[in-house]
């Protein structure tokens, strides 16, 4: 089990100075990074790399984060990494200079920093007293690049929907504002110099200077947060930044209470109780999706080894259940024949269907190419969408005009609009589209999800969690109803800009990616959400390896694709006396053909236990588990209890499946 790296900072005491260096492998410094905890009066936060996370007062929640980001002309995030580190300390509070490197990631068409070499570096400064939270940013480009953003962004939690907030101005006018509870399209707050809340008998004052800041809603991209930041969207990027150019800008929150609020320890909880329930949903169809990109053009035959990466193994694992094999096709048509023979095989092997996503600019001869690519046979595509190489958005002229000629063709299936990209791009088009958005020939929607849009650090990408479901929740309303169809979702974005392909995570093959994909999957049981779409079916992005082997995305999506259609109970938490935030657990109760199957998994990096009421006719003594991703260093195990419950230990990143026998 891994063990917590973490300090706590008073006013009033002294503390050595905790080292940077983590000589961890690097794997095992992001699932577990060192946590600095601070705490000045009633404020606490902690410092995790470079980030400030967890902004109380007075134990309520305050911000999510306030860090430092550099964004290069295709949005890409350069890696930070600290440096060095002193701590400073008077009578007043505690102070935290901290030094950064910004390591580029390059870029595609091979301008600016080269990839992984420091283009920038900066000096963050991090000050907390009783009253007041403080960070600034002083930077300088080491190298020329181009830059959309550079500077402080603050994230403020989710759970501010709803909350009334005054917006000044930097000439002082002040507008009333709220953050919103449906996922908002357009810009929450603009021409920001602080906004103003109150709280609990406590009135917040966040500051900004060195730029204009606005705030955007980013569940738009499935992140955890509201996000506050400079640079605004209506001036022009990207930005050449020469080397030797400086940034500087600070960001201050101040708090002034009526009465001293009281400063609870949070409490953590060893173990989670769950009562199954009643019937709340059905597992939705899963697919997967195979890379067009690896099969090239002069392989019509689809026969060599481009193909055979394209469409996974072909002698792996097969998913029985699997719903669909999704494959994007671009522009130029000549090589349809290629990638839709391994989109096919890979389809065969699963005994699924083809879900064929278009991308091109205009949907004539579409109908044609894809009967003559598939030998007549359209009945073989189950869903079909068209969407723009510009906008990634369909073009409902273009729509409309594909209809007729596909059904004249043969095709039965469902007519998908929306995005190829993220729900921020559905969004935006339904609310641009006037009075009648949603073309009258789309039977559904689509839109994908990733969870690394802006950062990638573990516990950013546990929260996009949650916002799936309030993604889909959205668009089942923006669609009047219509089915809503999620994915690709993949740990990494697939695109940033035209012709960019995603790379792969270090993660995809962990235990890990097994546990977020279940909670991914409890968040999108939703009633209208028609199917879901995970990874890719071979490596790097997929759920095998070259030989074909399962890695546990994969093992927990072929117990889960044998489950379509099937009744998902319900899991309830039962509350906790003093519990801290959301379990990492979930609980996923299927009642197949078989019998109660209870799927878990944890988000943690230390072991968790769930206690399961069962219902009747599920007898806890005769559990059995299976360990999804033991090779991968999962565990699990299950101990029945006097009074008929079930309490299952989960290691870290784990997880299990539970039947239980006659």
């Amino acid at each position: 089990m891994s063990t917590e790296h973490s300090a706590t900072l008073h006013s009033a005491a002294t503390l050595s100075a905790q080292a940077v260096s983590d000589l961890r492998p690097a794997l095992e410094r992001r699932l577990d990074p060192q946590i600095r905890k601070l705490a000045v009066g009633v404020w606490t936060a902690e410092l995790i790399g470079d980030e400030l996370a967890n902004i109380s007062y007075g134990g309520r929640p305050v911000l999510r984060a306030i860090k430092a980001v550099v964004r290069d002309h295709e949005w890409r995030t350069f890696a930070p990494s600290v440096r060095d580190l002193a701590e400073l300390k008077d009578d007043d509070g505690v102070s935290l200079r901290i030094h950064v490197d910004y390591a580029a990631p390059g870029s595609a068409d091979g301008a600016g920093a080269e990839a992984g070499a420091v283009a920038f570096e900066a000096m963050l400064m991090l000050r907390i007293t009783p009253a007041t939270v403080e960070v600034s940013f002083s930077g300088r480009a080491k190298t020329a690049f181009r830059r959309n953003r550079i500077g402080l962004v603050v994230l403020h939690p989710t759970s501010e929907a709803g909350r009334d907030v005054s917006v000044v101005s930097p000439d002082g006018n002040v507008t009333a504002g709220a953050f919103p509870t449906d996922i908002r399209p357009d810009l929450v707050f603009t021409d920001i110099s602080s906004l103003e809340w109150a709280d609990a008998g406590t009135a917040f004052d966040l500051g900004f200077s060195g730029d204009i800041f606005e705030t955007e809603d980013q569940r738009n991209w499935s992140d955890g947060s509201f996000k506050t930041y400079s640079t605004p969207s209506a001036l022009p990027t990207p930005v050449d930044v020469a080397a030797g150019d400086t940034v500087t800008q600070s960001v201050s929150i101040e708090a002034l209470s009526i009465e001293t609020p009281d400063n609870p320890l949070p409490v953590g909880e060893d173990q989670a109780a769950f009562t199954v329930g009643e019937p709340v949903g059905t597992v939705p169809a899963l697919a997967l999706s195979v890379d067009p990109a690896g099969v090239a053009p002069a392989d019509p035959a689809g026969s060599g080894p481009a193909a055979t990466a394209a469409a996974g193994s072909g002698q792996g694992a097969q998913l029985p259940g699997l719903n669909a094999v999704l494959v994007e096709l671009y522009e130029p048509r000549e090589a349809w024949p290629a990638k839709l023979a391994a989109a096919a095989r890979e389809a065969d092997r699963h005994g699924a269907a083809l879900d064929v996503r278009i991308v091109s600019p205009s949907a004539d001869g579409v109908a044609e190419a894809l009967r003559g690519a598939l030998d007549g046979q359209l009945s073989r595509i189950v869903r079909l969408g068209l969407f723009h190489p510009e906008t990634q958005c369909t073009d409902p002229a273009a729509l409309a005009g594909l209809k007729p000629s596909l059904e004249n063709a043969g095709f039965s299936g469902q007519l998908l609009a929306g995005t190829r990209s993220h729900f921020t791009e559905l969004n935006r088009w339904i609310a641009g589209g006037g009075s009648s958005p949603v073309p009258p020939d789309a039977d559904a929607l689509a839109f994908s999800l990733t969870p690394q849009v802006h950062s990638t650090e573990i516990p950013h990408i546990v929260e996009t969690v949650p916002v799936h479901r309030s993604t889909a929740a959205n668009a089942l309303r923006l669609g009047d109803g219509r089915p809503v169809h999620v994915g690709p979702i993949t740990l990494k974005p697939r695109f940033h800009a035209p012709d960019q392909h995603a790379d792969g995570d270090e993660l995809q093959d962990h235990s890990f990616t097994a546990a977020w994909t279940l909670a991914s999957l409890d968040a999108l049981t939703l009633g209208g959400v028609a199917s879901v779409t995970y990874f890719e079916a071979g490596s790097p992005r997929g759920i095998a390896a070259a030989d074909g082997t399962l890695n546990p995305a994969g093992e927990l999506l072929q117990k889960l694709a044998a489950c379509k259609g099937e009744p998902v109970l319900a899991a309830t938490r039962q509350p906790v006396q003093r519990a801290t935030g959301q379990t990492l657990v979930t609980v996923y109760p299927v009642q197949s053909a078989a019998g109660l199957q209870v799927f878990l998994g944890n988000l943690s990096p230390r072991e968790a236990t769930a206690a399961l009421s069962l219902p009747g006719g599920s007898d806890a003594a005769t559990a059995d588990v299976t360990v999804i991703g033991a090779s991968a260093g999962a565990t699990a195990a299950a101990d029945p209890a006097d009074d008929g419950a079930l309490a299952v230990t989960l290691g870290p990143w784990s997880t299990a499946v539970v039947t239980f026998g006659d």
